[in-house]
């Protein structure tokens, strides 16, 4: 049975299991989601383990609901199908399932989700089959599909048609103020680490330091007293840096310390975007990392030094942020630290099977060869320049 209209139902009578399917060829990244009401008020979602806070649910326990898994990841067309099954509804006032385009979401774009030939399929142990199509010409970035009511003898299922944007969706579906398309981490101890499996296999990932750029008394200046940490009268002078290896052991770094800028679209995949020598760039200092290029990367280790400035760690109130698209922003402070050396290694970056683990490191060193030792990388190095 097909239910083209808004408002059409159908009855759904005693089951075991059944099977909503999402099923869709385009070049999008939707996701298959359940919200619900339960009869005693308790209110909750099932959706991928991708997002933060996601659930895939489970049929043998309470909510009775199992998503399948996250298809279309990367906005990859193609046989693309997510399955929410249900075991039972007697425990839910209302059980509502949509389907969220990812690929809009994250961007803030609204498309139309008739443009990608996607349906819902809802099939019964006893064989029934209902199926109702996204067809809708509203522009939005959540699709409210269906609607199951569980009544007095039976429960009905309602084509419910409503295509909204991520703000109304959370205010008006039970459970949904819950999901969160991207939010803060902040990893506050040595050794918390957080792991990212990004929904989108194009773009950058953005590292960025920034720091209490106030200025310093003066006490002496000189280039020496530069590489040595000596304050200069300005404001504190950090520059960003990573260590980095590829899966292929290629091993380097990427600084402005001797113009190792490094590339976007070659080895290694990590691009520098400038120093910041003035003090003036508000947004601190940025690196860049090629997310297409994601699994040809083992590791990168972020770190800091003062190139200008007496190491006073607690006055630069410095701050390492890692932004992955659709996910949490990861947040890395330095916290108040009175370490006297100018060299901190502030968290390292592991990638394996499509993740990205961030953790925090916040160790100190006499300068790159001390930190490369201490990480085990290898490098051989001399003033100003690596060989």
């Amino acid at each position: 049975m097909e239910l083209k209209q808004k408002g059409t139902k159908a009855d759904i009578g005693a089951f075991k299991r059944m099977d909503i399917s999402l099923i869709w060829r385009a070049a999008v990244d939707l996701d298959l989601m359940a919200f619900y009401r339960t009869r005693d008020g308790r209110t909750g979602g099932v959706y991928s383990d991708n997002y933060e806070g996601g659930t895939l649910g489970a049929l043998d326990a309470f909510p009775y609901i199992r998503l399948s898994g996250d298809a279309g990841v990367g906005g990859i067309g193609g046989n693309n199908r997510e399955v929410m099954s249900i075991a039972r509804i007697d425990d839910f006032e209302e059980i509502y399932i949509c389907a969220l385009n990812f690929t809009d979401a994250v961007v803030g774009e609204s498309h139309l989700f008739a443009d990608y030939d996607a349906r819902i399929e809802v099939t019964t142990d006893r064989g029934e089959t209902h199926s109702i199509p996204l067809d809708s010409t509203q522009p939005g970035s959540v699709a409210v599909i269906c609607r199951f009511a569980s009544g007095f003898i039976a429960g009905e299922l309602v084509n419910d048609s409503r295509v909204m944007n991520l703000e109304s969706f959370r205010a008006e579906i039970p459970g949904a103020d819950r999901l969160k398309i991207a939010s803060k981490v902040t990893l506050k101890e040595k050794g918390d680490s957080f792991a990212i499996k990004p929904k989108i296999t194009a773009g950058e990932i953005l590292i960025n330091l920034n720091w209490d750029q106030s200025p310093q008394e003066k006490v002496q200046t000189g280039f020496f007293s530069k590489l040595l940490g000596g304050r200069s009268g300005g404001a504190v002078d950090l520059d960003l840096g990573c260590l980095f290896e590829l899966q292929n052991q290629a091993k380097g770094a990427v600084q402005p310390l001797g113009n190792s800028f490094g590339s976007f679209d070659a080895p290694p995949y990590v691009l520098h975007l400038g120093d910041d020598r003035s003090g003036a760039w508000t947004e601190g200092e940025n690196i860049k990392v090629n997310l297409a290029q994601m699994h040809r990367l083992k590791r990168l280790l972020i770190f800091t030094y003062i190139y200008e400035g007496v190491p006073n760690w607690t006055a630069t109130n410095a701050v390492v942020t890692v932004k992955v698209p659709g996910q949490p922003l990861l947040e890395v402070p330095m916290g108040s630290q009175t370490d006297s050396r100018n060299f901190c290694a502030v968290a390292m970056i592991e990638f394996s099977a499509g993740e990205l683990k961030v953790t925090k490191l916040v160790t100190f060193h006499q300068g790159h060869p001390d930190c490369d030792k201490t990480y085990g990388w290898g490098l051989k190095w001399v003033a100003g320049s690596k060989e």
